[in-house]
Formats: C-alpha cells, sequence, structure tokens
C-alpha cells in the first residue's frame, strides 16, 4: 500500500513538471534549465605580462641580400664587376661578402602603383598609354610577372600577378580618378601582402604619382623599412611637374618630391621627373634597363641579435667616378618569438 502510495505521488510530481514547463514555453517564457548552472565564479584579477619578454627576443638577421645599382657620372650602367670589385660596410664596419650575382636573366617581379587621386585627372590618360607600352616592353611571357594597384583615398589591387599583358592593360584602361592620396599603405600593403614570398630576387615597385602622401595610415618610415625587409627596389615617376599634360610647367621639386625621392633612394631605386610625354617614357625605359642591371650581394652580419636600425654603404673599389645606389639600411626587430630570418 505504501508504495503505491509513493508511485502515485512520484506520478503525479512529474505530470505538473511536465505541465508546468509546457505552459511556460506555449507562453513565451524561457523553459527552466535542465541543468542547474555552476555557481558564478569570483572574477580573479588578471594575470600581469611577463616583463620584458620582448626586449629578450629579437628577429636573428643570420643573412643580409642587397641589390646595387652601379652607373657612371653620365649614368650609364656599368657591367661586368665581380665581388672583387665591391666592399660593403654595416655600421662602418666591413663585411665579407658570402655570395654575388650579376644575372641578368632571372625572372622580375614588377607591381605597378598608380595614383589615381583627383589631382592626377588631367593627366591620367598619358599615365595609362605609358604604363601599359612599358609593361608591353618589359614583361617576358612565361618568365616576368607584373600587377597592378591603385591608391587614392584607398588601395585596391585591380591586377594581381600575371604574364598576360592583355590583362593588365585592361585593368589599367578602367581606372578613373578621384578622392586623397593614400601613397605610403599602397606600398606597404604591396610589401606585405605580395612581396615577401616573390619567388626572384628582383622585385621592383614603380610608383607613378604626382603629389604627397595626404590619406595613409602607414608613415614614410614605415614604407622604407617594409621595403628593405622585403629587399624591395622601389622607383618613383613623378608627374607634379607636369606641363605637358595641361598643368603648370616650370615647377621645381618641393617637399613632396623630396618625401617621394627618399622613399626611392633609401631602398635602392631611383626617382624621375619628366616634363614631356617623351620624357615619361624615358623614364620608364630607365626604369627597365636598371631593373635588369642590378647586381645582388650578400653577407653574414656579424651582429645578428642587437636590435635597432643597421647602416649599409656599398663601395666599388677598384674604380674611380662611379655611382653606387643600395639600400641604406635594415631594421632588426623585436618580436615574440625568436629565430632564424634571411633578408
Amino acid at each position: 500500500m505504501a508504495n503505491r502510495v509513493m508511485n502515485y505521488l512520484c506520478d503525479l510530481r512529474l505530470r505538473l513538471t511536465v505541465t508546468l514547463l509546457l505552459g511556460m514555453t506555449l507562453a513565451g517564457l524561457p523553459a527552466l534549465p535542465l541543468r542547474a548552472q555552476p555557481a558564478p565564479q569570483r572574477p580573479t584579477a588578471p594575470q600581469s605580462a611577463p616583463q620584458n619578454l620582448e626586449d629578450n627576443d629579437i628577429i636573428r638577421i643570420t643573412n643580409v641580400t642587397v641589390p646595387v645599382i652601379v652607373t657612371d657620372q653620365d649614368d650609364r650602367f656599368i657591367s661586368k664587376l665581380s665581388k672583387d670589385d665591391f666592399e660593403i660596410y654595416e655600421n662602418k664596419k666591413k663585411q665579407k661578402i658570402e655570395s654575388f650575382e650579376d644575372k641578368t636573366d632571372l625572372p622580375l617581379f614588377v607591381a605597378i602603383l598608380m595614383d589615381t587621386s583627383a589631382s592626377i585627372k588631367p593627366k591620367l590618360k598619358f599615365q595609362k598609354e605609358a604604363t601599359i607600352s612599358f609593361l608591353q616592353t618589359i614583361i617576358r611571357r612565361r618568365k616576368d610577372q607584373a600587377l597592378f594597384v591603385t591608391f587614392d583615398s584607398t588601395v585596391q589591387l585591380r591586377q594581381d600577378f600575371t604574364d598576360d599583358t592583355n590583362l593588365l592593360a585592361k585593368a589599367i584602361t578602367d581606372v578613373k580618378a578621384s578622392g586623397d592620396t593614400a601613397l605610403y599603405d599602397a606600398v606597404y600593403r604591396v610589401c606585405e601582402e605580395k612581396m615577401y614570398n616573390v619567388p626572384t630576387p628582383r622585385k621592383i615597385i614603380i610608383i607613378i604619382t604626382d603629389g604627397a602622401d595626404t590619406a595613409s595610415e602607414h608613415t614614410l618610415e614605415e614604407a622604407i623599412e617594409i621595403a628593405q625587409r622585403y629587399e624591395v627596389l622601389i622607383f618613383g615617376i613623378s608627374t607634379r611637374n607636369a606641363g605637358f599634360f595641361g598643368t603648370g610647367a616650370g615647377m621645381v621639386a618641393g617637399e613632396d618630391d623630396q618625401e617621394l625621392r627618399k622613399l626611392c633612394t633609401r631602398t635602392g631605386g631611383d626617382v624621375a621627373f619628366p616634363q614631356k610625354v617623351i620624357d615619361l617614357e624615358r623614364a620608364f625605359q630607365r626604369i627597365d634597363q636598371a631593373a635588369r642591371r642590378y647586381y645582388l650581394l650578400s653577407y653574414e652580419p656579424q651582429d645578428p641579435d642587437t636590435p635597432g636600425y643597421r647602416k649599409i654603404e656599398v663601395k666599388v673599389v677598384t674604380r674611380k667616378n662611379v655611382k653606387v645606389k643600395a639600400r641604406d639600411g635594415y631594421l632588426v626587430r623585436r618580436r615574440a618569438n625568436s629565430g632564424g630570418s634571411s633578408l
């Protein structure tokens, strides 16, 4: 008898629970949890980060490669130099040249960065035509590749790396001008996202612009540092002094041009200031020649562990009255996990 009473009470309790759950659900109320929630835990004080972790871990630079352009006083390229013709210094200390290359037939990867800000409108047509002509001349099918990026208020990849100049020409033809000038962001993103794993030591950026950066999040120094890190030579074509485009001629190089010059020369490249259409075409031809004719020197730093900026100087010791263009240094950076790296 007692067992019957207990069974009845359990059955009644179960039906009441089901009825209550069903009623709450139909009424739009949340059902009771099937499991008891764990008791809220008292928040613990945040753990303090280990001190000086980044101070103790740096990127070790075990090999440095330096592209070098050598010309005479008339800017004619000097070829057929050997390793013994060069000396290389880091922070004024002579380094041993471990490898030397003067091959001109290596694949070439080119990034064209075209300013499409509002101020470029009167010049855009001529820039497009000269750029297409240049790419049709320089790109060798199944060997070289180029990409095309525009920058105004934003940075846009119009055509990724390809050896098809028809695709590049179409991408160039379609662009229009508007907005501000995010030049440094364009350089930084192309180096970081496209140039870091290019399978050739011959890689260049060509910038076509008429003015100063006005819209970038990155700075000039950051753009220079990342180009140096990935061994990218930057060549600039300033159309600021562009009377042939229907704008004011006879302008002298100002602060805007000095920043472009610094961006180019500190990475081992150069900058041109064309005043006529023929000058623009010659500037592209000059870049074509430089891209094929620079030497590659590499060395192992005597002090790979000390962070900070390392100054590089390259000399040709067997000839007088020559001009040497090479990047002026590189930065040894800190990071959370140390390991070997190669510039």
